[in-house]
């Protein structure tokens, strides 16, 4: 009797690995809030994302910060990305703690879905990629340019509205989009 664990290979490409981490840091966003794995899978994707950017030679991330206001001008960042999670929980020291920041975690997650379309075949990304797009829009408004939300709608339906889709848990969001749980409410 061969006792013997035979493994079983899957061949992924570096972008692939990268939809892969960012679906699920989404997933998790959407369902858990595990703001650690969240940070980690986006980061990991970030720098898949980045390495194939530079292999080929190209920019990942022309489009995000039209995105966001210039008000974030002056604004230091450095203590909010002073340390990738993934790193850190890599080496630990007794007594230490790491303060993960919730808005650049989701900043972080919002730019490895930007940058993914970007580089991969299909520029349009997954419908859960596109739903997180849009639920991130809603929910975080104000880190926008004025009428940002207002081209995403446009994008996607008239019968959407922002005020709508704020008032739905992030659960109810995911359901309405992708309707794949059942029916809301």
């Amino acid at each position: 009797m061969d006792r013997c664990i035979k493994p079983q290979v899957i061949r992924l490409s570096k972008i692939e690995a990268a939809r892969l981490q960012i679906e699920s840091a989404i997933w998790l966003w959407f369902v858990g809030n595990d703001i650690v794995s969240i940070q980690t899978l986006a980061n990991a994707a970030h720098r898949i994302l980045r390495d194939v950017a530079q292999l080929w030679g190209s920019s990942a991330w022309p489009t995000t910060a039209a995105y966001f206001p210039a008000a974030a001008e002056g604004f230091d960042d450095s203590d909010a990305r002073s340390e990738d999670a993934s790193t850190y929980f890599r080496h630990v020291k007794e007594n230490e703690t790491y303060e993960v920041s919730k808005q650049w975690t989701e900043l972080n997650l919002f730019d490895a879905v930007m940058a993914y379309g970007n580089l991969a075949d299909d520029r349009s990304g997954s419908a859960l990629m596109s739903t997180f797009v849009i639920r991130f829009a809603v929910e975080r408004q104000d880190l926008f340019i004025t009428d940002a939300f207002s081209m995403l709608e446009r994008r996607v339906s008239t019968a959407f509205n922002a005020s709508r889709l704020e008032s739905l848990s992030r659960m109810d969001f995911l359901k309405e989009f992708l309707g794949f749980l059942g029916p809301v409410g």
